[in-house]
């Protein structure tokens, strides 16, 4: 991928963290109670399931009876500037041609059926509360470029029924929704639980929303040709407005790649860009993604934010039970299956299938702010989680206390260790000089809270932890850690990126409590003995035989694993483990029926 463009488009990122409070339920005609917008601790009521015979793959979690409170987040210190037109982004060079992809992975069919009960989400109905926009063979309108998107208002409901052959569009909403009303575009299913598919490949976009997308052809053409769906402000409107209240849910969103093509507003047929998203949050705050099928994008959801003021950061994403896989651009690294700059983010209840083959990013990648991790399967990436510096919104991050405390726990994650450490925690841009506004100074440089875990690594070398320097610390207890017998090098840390600027120390503090681990592991590597420090190295539970089953995760019988949990530390007693993944991937009710919680992400 063209660098010069890499970095041209991260410069104009900045506006993703966004609070995800309430309102779907009262989609579905008024439930009352905690809505599944909400990253706090209280569940949204839980909605009659579904009945599915399940063709899709998409794992369908069930509501947490105790959900873990999201940080609120901080106002940016930074003045909001005078409202002013948004700027237009210096020209850039055209990107050099990117390799044609390999075929992506085909995903794995569900075992089980599929409903959306677990994320409290109603049937896909009018609200009550506005429009109800009906997209479907038959209905008021027959394709997506003929619904009035730049038009949306609080309470609308777009919903698009299922048809056999997939809607060839692509859309924006700007939409200001309100916690009463929210805006929500859902999908209806088909007889046998069929998911609405919109394919961006030969999509076509409205012609009213061009000048929504932006007021010059260049920035109209930053914003059609990296995704297929975007939440954004629209650009005939003033400085600091942005997107609110509005979910996404019960679709199968696909097919905005460089490979492919889609006709513009104008009626121009363009390439998709290197740097894109199925869904791309631009800007915005209580954004629900959720129970949809994403694929063959550049990456699957990307949101944004920056320092110009609170109408610049998405604010309190929930991103839940949704199947995404098949993601990145073969060869390059830049490009991951979720990449996320928000204030207030919470990625629970999700399936991340492989990557695209040959694509070289993560599954997750964060640079958030009160970053919540949980109950996911990850099946691939370099990295499995990374968890780096907020490099477009540091004035917002750095004066956000939640940015120093990252939560994962209860997430079943398997990869081939030899494409990179399972978790990086820390910073990834390094040897910034004193006083630069970038690099080192913006580091996490607080607690990431990692509990209730399994992990199984393949491969023929492995490294758990990376953490940046002695400024980050990683708390670990409770967790499985198991390793193919393949795997001949298993270190329990990797050394962190030898151009680290001389002023810090590298590799991190790590705490460990009571873990199990395979026999043989080791915190020093063949090149070199690491920096930093690793406490607790003899609390640690070890054996030679898998201790889990390795389809389901659940602990065998006998298992030293069993009824061996240790109390969280203070930082994370706000957070305890409600839920696990079952053999579906549908999460259920985490049921403690020995003496102590068992180990790992799944009890027996």
């Amino acid at each position: 991928m063209d660098q010069t463009r890499t970095v041209h488009l991260r410069t104009l990122w900045t506006a993703a963290c966004l609070a995800l409070g309430s309102g779907l339920t009262a989609c579905g005609g008024g439930e009352s109670g905690t809505s599944v917008f909400s990253v706090s601790a209280t569940p949204a009521p839980v909605a009659a399931p579904i009945p599915s015979p399940a063709v899709s793959p998409v794992a369908s979690p069930v509501a947490s009876p105790v959900t873990s409170p999201v940080a609120s987040p901080v106002a940016s210190p930074v003045a909001s500037p005078s409202p002013s037109p948004s700027p237009s982004p210096s020209p850039s060079p055209s990107p050099s041609p990117s390799p044609s992809p390999s075929p992506s992975p085909s995903p794995s069919p569900s075992p089980s059926p599929v409903s959306t009960d677990g994320l409290a989400l109603a049937a896909c109905v009018a609200s009550g509360k506005g429009t109800d926009y009906q997209v479907g063979p038959g209905k008021s309108y027959t394709s997506l470029d003929a619904v009035p998107w730049e038009a949306l208002k609080a309470g609308d409901t777009v919903r698009i029924f299922y048809t056999a052959t997939p809607y060839k569009g692509k859309f924006m909403v700007a939409a200001a929704g309100t916690e009463a009303a929210p805006v929500r575009i859902c999908g209806v299913r088909g007889p046998n639980n069929e998911r609405p598919i919109i394919d961006g490949n030969g999509a076509t976009t409205r012609a009213a929303l061009g000048n929504a997308y932006g007021n010059t052809t260049e920035t109209r053409d930053i914003h059609q040709n990296r995704t297929v769906i975007a939440i954004k402000a629209n650009a005939g409107g003033t400085y600091t407005d942005f997107p609110s209240w509005i979910s996404i849910d019960g679709l199968n969103i696909r097919a905005g790649h460089p490979s492919y093509s889609f006709k513009n507003a104008a009626g121009a047929t363009k390439p998709y860009d290197p740097f894109g998203a199925c869904i791309w949050i631009d800007r915005g705050q209580n954004i629900l993604i959720a129970d949809n099928e994403i694929s063959d994008c550049q990456m699957g959801i990307f949101s944004k934010s920056n320092d110009d003021g609170p109408f610049g950061q998405t604010r309190n994403i929930r991103i839940a039970g949704n199947y995404l896989w098949g993601h990145g651009i073969a060869g390059d690294d830049h490009m991951h299956t979720t990449y996320t700059q928000s204030v207030g983010l919470l990625i629970e209840f999700n399936r991340y299938g492989p990557l695209r083959t040959g694509a070289l990013g993560n599954s997750i990648k964060d640079r958030s702010a009160g970053t919540v991790v949980r109950y996911n399967r990850i099946e691939a990436g370099a990295h499995a989680i990374d968890l780096v510096e907020a490099e477009d919104f540091p004035l917002t991050a750095l004066a956000t206390p939640a940015y120093r405390s990252t939560y994962v726990y209860g997430n079943q994650i398997r990869k081939n260790g030899d494409e990179g450490s399972f978790i990086h925690y820390g910073g990834d841009h390094f040897g910034a000089p004193a006083g630069a506004n970038w690099g080192e100074s913006l580091f996490r440089k607080g607690t990431l809270y990692f509990f209730h875990n399994t992990l199984h690594g393949t491969g023929s070398g492995a490294r758990i932890f990376q953490i940046s320097t002695t400024q980050e610390t990683v708390e670990a207890w409770n967790n499985v850690f198991w390793f193919d017998p393949t795997v001949t090098e298993l270190n329990m840390r990797q050394a962190e990126n030898d151009s680290l600027a001389t002023t810090y120390t590298p590799d991190g503090i790590l705490n460990l409590g009571v873990n199990w681990i395979r026999t043989g592991w080791t915190d020093t590597t063949q090149w070199k003995t690491l920096k930093g420090q690793i406490k607790g190295a003899a609390s640690q539970l070890t054996g030679a035989t898998l201790p889990f089953d390795a389809a389901t995760f659940m602990p065998l019988a006998g298992s030293a694993s069993l009824d061996a949990g240790q109390a969280a530390p203070a930082g994370a007693a706000a957070y305890p483990v409600g839920y696990q993944l079952g053999s579906s991937f549908t999460p259920v009710v985490r049921t403690v029926k020995g003496s102590k919680i068992d180990l790992g992400a799944v009890e027996r």
